[in-house]
């Protein structure tokens, strides 16, 4: 079933960054604020598994319009590369507790550093009424095509070039993981 709910947050979303056009740094936060709708219920009384992860999708999103990441892909499109994306081939989830109907929530995102292939992002959820963490999560979002960098994105949106910062030890334990597990498997990200 289509989740129109899904679409029309999206367009909010862009509709939010337009009217407020001021990026935020590279290596900021960026923070979406939610709550947890009887939609988002499941068997259990408490928001259900894929929509937390559907939160971090609209976290990502944030991340990368905030920081001038999206409009660099929509540039190169427009300039002959069309099949430009930036998309999640790998994460790690941790959920430490439940949220649950009428929470009301923020969910953090930020980019802790990148490769020739990906950025390695952090997100995490903070329950608002106790300002705790509840779930965190590790994401690889491969650039592609190939020929394009995450470094050549950086580029485009920086007045001076900047490397990636050093990679903290649990995305640098996710990132090894990845190479890892997956090698036999052929990977176009």
């Amino acid at each position: 079933m289509l989740d129109f709910g899904y679409f029309i947050r999206a367009v909010g979303l862009f509709q939010r960054f337009k009217s407020n056009k001021k990026l935020i740094n590279l290596l900021s936060e960026s923070v979406v604020h939610g709550r947890c709708w009887p939609n988002d219920l499941d068997f259990n009384w408490h928001m259900n598994n894929a929509r937390y992860l559907r939160e971090a999708d609209f976290g990502r999103f944030s991340l990368l319009l905030e920081t001038g990441l999206w409009n660099s892909i929509v540039k190169r499109r427009k300039n002959g590369m069309k099949d430009a994306h930036a998309l999640i081939s790998a994460f790690q989830i941790q959920y430490r507790q439940s949220i649950e109907l009428g929470d009301r929530f923020k969910f953090i995102s930020r980019i802790n550093a990148w490769d020739d292939k990906a950025f390695y992002v952090e997100q995490w959820m903070i329950r608002e009424k106790t300002n705790e963490k509840v779930f965190s999560l590790l994401v690889r979002l491969a650039v592609t095509p190939r020929s394009l960098t995450p470094q050549m994105l950086v580029d485009d949106i920086q007045s001076k070039s900047i490397e990636s910062p050093p990679f903290s030890p649990s995305m640098q334990s996710f990132k090894d993981n990845y190479k890892i597990n997956f090698q036999e498997i052929p990977s176009k990200l």
